[in-house]
C-alpha cells in the first residue's frame, strides 16, 4: 500500500489566517488596558489577568495546528473549546468589559469546524452570554441585550456560513489534488514494474529457448565423452565446443538487443551528439556539445546509463526549463567519464522539487553502475545536472 501523501502548500485562506490571530490577541491586549486604566476591579485584578492569561494561552494551538486537523476530530476540538468559552464566561462574570472578547471566538469556530458543529458551537455559546448576563450584570435593558444577542448571532452565522464554505471547498479541492498526484504517482510506479517484469520475461524466455538449451547440449556431449570410446571422445569434445560457441553468440546477441540502437550504429561521444542535434532542430534551442579527455569504448551498461540519462535531461529541459541555450560536456578520466548538462532555463527550488520521476530515474541509473548523480538548481538561473560513473575496464 502506498501512504497518502498531502500537499505541504497552505490554502491562501489558511495562510491570511494571522489576521485573526492578530486580532484576538490585540483584543486580549485592549481588555486588559481598559480594565487597568480604569481600575475596574480592585483587589479582583491579579485574579483576572492570570485568567486572561490563561486564556491567551489557550488560544495558542490555534495557531499552531493545521485547520484540517481541527475539522478531522470535532469531538475533541469541542472539547478544547468548552475549556475557552469558560475561561471567557468567567472574564465576563468578572467584568463587562470582557463582552468583546467573544470576538475572537467566531472565526476560529467557523473555520475549524463542520457548519452545524460550529453554529450549535456560537448559539450555545450565545445562550451563555445572555444567561451570565443576566446574572452577573442585571439590568432592566435585558430585552434590548436579548435583540442585540440575536443581531449578533444571525450576523455570525451569515458570515460563518461563507467562512465555512470556502474552507471546506477548499479542504476538498485540496484532498482531490492530493489524491490525483498520488494516483500519477502509483501509476508511473506500476508502469516502470510492468516495463521491468515484461522485460525479465523476455530475458527469461531467450535464455531458456538458447542458453539452456546450449549449456544442457554441453553437459550430454561432455557426458558422452567421458562415458565414450576414444573414437568417440574427439566428436564429442567438438560438439560440446560448439554448442559452446552457439550459447556464446546468443548470450552476445542477448546482451545486444539489451543495448540502445544508437550505441548499435555510432559510439558513445556520436550518439550523444546525435541526440542533441536532433533535440536541438526540434526545440529550436541552442545545444553545444564538448568532449574533454580521450574517448574510448566503454562497458555496454555504463554507455547505455548515460546515453539514457542525457536524453531524460534533454526531456526535463523540454518540460519545464524553457530554456534558450543548453551546454553538454562528456568528459574521460582515468578511472572516471564524468557528464555535465547545463541549461539557462527557469530553474526551480530542489529543495520542494527534487523528486520527479525524471531525475528518480537518472538517479537511480546513476547509482545502480556505483555512480554519483548531482542537480543544481536556482529560481531564474538555470539547471545544472551532473553524472560521474568509474571506469571499468572489460
Amino acid at each position: 500500500m502506498v501512504e497518502q501523501q498531502t500537499s505541504p502548500t497552505r490554502e491562501v485562506w489558511e495562510q491570511w489566517d494571522w489576521i485573526w490571530h492578530i486580532a484576538s490577541y490585540t483584543t486580549i491586549g485592549i481588555v486588559v488596558t481598559i480594565i487597568i486604566r480604569r481600575n475596574l476591579l480592585g483587589d479582583q485584578l491579579p485574579v483576572f489577568l492570570v485568567i486572561i492569561a490563561l486564556l491567551a494561552i489557550w488560544y495558542i494551538p490555534l495557531i499552531a495546528y493545521p485547520v484540517s486537523k481541527w475539522r478531522d476530530t470535532p469531538i475533541q476540538g469541542l472539547l478544547y473549546f468548552s475549556i475557552g468559552i469558560v475561561l471567557w464566561g468567567i472574564l465576563f462574570a468578572m467584568n463587562e468589559s470582557s463582552t468583546m472578547l467573544i470576538a475572537m471566538f467566531y472565526p476560529v469556530i467557523f473555520s475549524r469546524f463542520p457548519i452545524k458543529w460550529a453554529i450549535a458551537i456560537v448559539i450555545a455559546q450565545m445562550v451563555s452570554f445572555f444567561v451570565l448576563y443576566l446574572i452577573f450584570h442585571p439590568s432592566e435593558n435585558w430585552l434590548i441585550v436579548l435583540m442585540i444577542v440575536v443581531g449578533m448571532l444571525i450576523v455570525a452565522i451569515m458570515i460563518g456560513l461563507f467562512i465555512s464554505a470556502l474552507v471546506s471547498q477548499s479542504i476538498e479541492r485540496q484532498r482531490l489534488l492530493d489524491e490525483l498526484t498520488q494516483t500519477r504517482t502509483s501509476l508511473l510506479k506500476a508502469e516502470r514494474e510492468a516495463g521491468v517484469l515484461a522485460e525479465r520475461q523476455r530475458l527469461s524466455r531467450d535464455i531458456h529457448d538458447t542458453l539452456a538449451q546450449q549449456f544442457t547440449s554441453i553437459i550430454m556431449h561432455l557426458s558422452a565423452a567421458r562415458l565414450g570410446n576414444t573414437a568417440e571422445i574427439e566428436t564429442s569434445v567438438q560438439q560440446a565446443e560448439q554448442a559452446a560457441r552457439d550459447g556464446l553468440a546468443e548470450s552476445r546477441r542477448i546482451i545486444s538487443n539489451m543495448r540502445p540502437s544508437q550505441l548499435e550504429e555510432a559510439s558513445l561521444v556520436e550518439s550523444i551528439e546525435k541526440v542533441a542535434v536532433r533535440w536541438s532542430l526540434e526545440n529550436k534551442v541552442q545545444v553545444e556539445t564538448a568532449v574533454t579527455g580521450s574517448p574510448h569504448a566503454l562497458q555496454p551498461n555504463t554507455e547505455t546509463a548515460l546515453l539514457r540519462i542525457t536524453q531524460e535531461a534533454l526531456h526535463n529541459i523540454k518540460k519545464h526549463a524553457k530554456a534558450s541555450k543548453v551546454a553538454m560536456t562528456l568528459s574521460y578520466m582515468a578511472d572516471l567519464i564524468a557528464l555535465d548538462i547545463v541549461d539557462d532555463g527557469k530553474g526551480f527550488d530542489t529543495n520542494r522539487n527534487s523528486r520527479g520521476f525524471g531525475l528518480k530515474t537518472m538517479q537511480e541509473r546513476a547509482e545502480a553502475l556505483n555512480g554519483t548523480f548531482t542537480v543544481e538548481s536556482e529560481l531564474g538561473n538555470g539547471t545544472a545536472v551532473a553524472v560521474s560513473l568509474p571506469i571499468v575496464e572489460e
